[in-house]
């Protein structure tokens, strides 16, 4: 089992405990005592009160040790997918031609979907050379194509969205 799969565990197990522990006082804020209130003098539903108001910080310390775990846990894997996205990016960026690297570009700045229209104005483009550059990505499947009328829209394949977007 790799580190990542134990701390996914361990994070489990610590919501699991929290949930478990929140019936468990929910259940002893609940119970009712039987028969007479008072016992030696003191009301035993004001005893449990000051039990549970004496054992406040102790939750609040435990609560905020779990939400710093958390947040250690997870972060981790954040910045390990950012890290994995860019280094994928710019390898896929490596085998294109510098026109195509603005075309993908382009999709990239657009949440991966642009007007065709878009990408004939961009510099150094003309419609012709638009058109062959985004048949060129569709044939090798980076690309797809959608009508809209008299215009097209462009996307990433699902496949490429997934590892470019996400």
């Amino acid at each position: 089992m790799d580190l990542s799969n134990k701390k996914l565990l361990l994070g489990i197990v610590i919501i699991v405990g929290f949930v478990i522990g929140g019936f468990t006082l929910s259940s002893i804020l609940s119970e009712e005592a039987a028969g007479v209130c008072i016992v030696d003098g003191q009301c035993t539903h004001e005893q449990k009160l000051n039990d549970i108001y004496g054992l406040l910080p102790l939750l609040l310390s435990i609560a905020l040790v779990v939400g710093a775990g958390t947040y250690y846990l997870m972060s981790g894997k954040i910045e390990k997918k950012d890290k994995s996205l860019k280094d994928n990016t710019k390898i896929i960026l490596h085998f294109l031609n510098p026109d195509e690297r603005k075309v993908v570009n382009k999709l990239i700045e657009g949440k991966g979907k642009v007007i065709q229209a878009e990408i004939t104005r961009m510099e150094g483009m003309t419609k012709l050379k638009s058109h062959r550059i985004t048949q060129k990505l569709i044939d090798r499947g980076v690309l797809k194509k959608e009508s809209m009328g008299k215009t097209n829209i462009l996307r990433f394949t699902k496949e490429i969205e997934e590892g470019l977007l996400d």
